[in-house]
C-alpha cells in the first residue's frame, strides 16, 4: 500500500518515451540521475530508468525578438505613415530576470494645414526592466521607461523610473496576468513650446500601477496587453497612461518567424498634444 503524500512531497508527471504519462510523488531522496523513484496511487512503488524517460531540454536563458514592418502615427491631427523597428530581449537566472524592450519608427508626416511632408524619426520608446522572485507569485521590480515623439510642441520627451511590488493574479501554462504597483518619478523634455511651459523639463514624484496579460491560446498565437498608469503629483494629479496590444502569430507553427499586429495608445496631461496613436504590422524572428 502507497502511503498518502504529504503537502510538502513532490506531484509530478512524468514522460516516457514509450508514449506513456505517469503521475504520482517524486521521492527525491532515493531519486538519482540513473533511477526516479516516483510513488503511483495505483501501481506504487516504480523504478524508472533514466533511459526509459523523455527529458527536457532546459530553457534558454537568453530570448531575442527583432520584428521590422510598417506602421501609422496619429498626434493630435498630424499623420505620419512609414517604417518601424522593434527589439525584445530578456535574461533570467535563477530568481532574476532583466527585460529590454525598444521601439523606433522612420516615417513621413504631413501637419494639419501643411501640404508639404517631412520625413524625420518622430516617435519611439524603450524599457529597462528588473525583477526578482520573491515568492511563487510575489515579485519585486525596478524598472525606466523613455518614449519620444517629435511632433509633441510641449514634452518631445518623457522619462518615468518605478520600483515596487508585482503579483501574479493568474500564472500557468498559457496565461499569465501580472500587476505591480510603486513609487515612481516622471519628468517631460523637450519640444518648441517648452521653454514657456512652467511644467516641461521639471522632474515630479509620481505613482505607477501596470497590468500585463500574456495569453498562449496554442502554438500558432500569442497575445500580449499592457496598460501602465503613471500620476504625477503636479496640479493635483496628472494623468500617463500608456495602453498597448500586440498579436503574434506563428503561421510555421514553430515559435520563430511570426507576423505581429501592434497598437498603441497614449494620454499625457503634460504634454502637448495629449494624444498619440500608432499602429504597426511587423515581420519578425525569435533568435534564441
Amino acid at each position: 500500500m502507497v502511503a498518502a503524500p504529504t503537502t510538502t512531497e513532490q506531484q509530478v508527471t512524468i514522460k516516457l518515451k514509450n508514449g506513456d504519462t505517469l503521475k504520482g510523488v517524486l521521492v527525491p531522496d532515493e531519486t538519482t540521475e540513473a533511477i526516479t523513484i516516483l510513488l503511483h496511487p495505483v501501481l506504487g512503488r516504480l523504478r524508472i530508468p533514466a533511459t526509459a524517460l523523455i527529458t527536457e531540454p532546459p530553457a534558454k536563458p537568453w530570448k531575442l525578438s527583432v520584428s521590422g514592418g510598417l506602421s501609422a502615427n496619429n498626434t493630435d491631427s498630424d499623420l505620419s505613415a512609414g517604417g518601424t523597428f522593434q527589439l525584445d530581449t530578456s535574461y533570467s537566472e535563477g530568481a532574476d530576470k532583466v527585460a529590454l524592450k525598444g521601439r523606433a519608427t522612420y516615417e513621413v508626416s504631413r501637419d494639419q494645414g501643411e501640404n508639404a511632408s517631412t520625413t524625420d524619426t518622430n516617435e519611439g520608446d524603450g524599457e529597462l526592466r528588473y525583477t526578482r522572485r520573491l515568492g511563487d507569485r510575489l515579485n519585486a521590480y525596478a524598472t525606466t521607461t523613455f518614449n519620444y515623439d517629435m511632433l509633441n510642441t510641449i514634452g518631445t520627451d518623457v522619462f518615468v523610473g518605478s520600483a515596487g511590488l508585482g503579483y501574479d493574479l493568474i500564472k500557468n501554462k498559457t496565461t499569465t496576468l501580472n500587476l505591480s504597483v510603486g513609487p515612481s518619478i516622471q519628468q517631460i523634455w523637450g519640444g518648441p513650446g517648452c521653454e514657456a511651459d512652467p511644467i516641461c523639463g521639471q522632474a515630479f514624484a509620481a505613482g505607477t500601477a501596470r497590468a500585463q496579460l500574456e495569453w498562449k491560446p496554442s502554438s500558432l498565437a500569442s497575445i500580449t496587453v499592457t496598460n501602465s498608469y503613471t500620476g504625477a503629483y503636479v496640479n493635483g494629479i496628472a494623468t500617463n497612461n500608456t495602453f498597448s496590444v500586440a498579436l503574434k502569430i506563428f503561421p510555421m507553427g514553430n515559435q520563430r518567424l511570426f507576423t505581429s499586429l501592434n497598437g498603441q495608445t497614449i494620454f499625457n496631461a503634460l504634454q502637448s498634444p495629449r494624444i498619440n496613436n500608432s499602429v504597426s504590422m511587423q515581420l519578425g524572428i525569435k533568435l534564441d
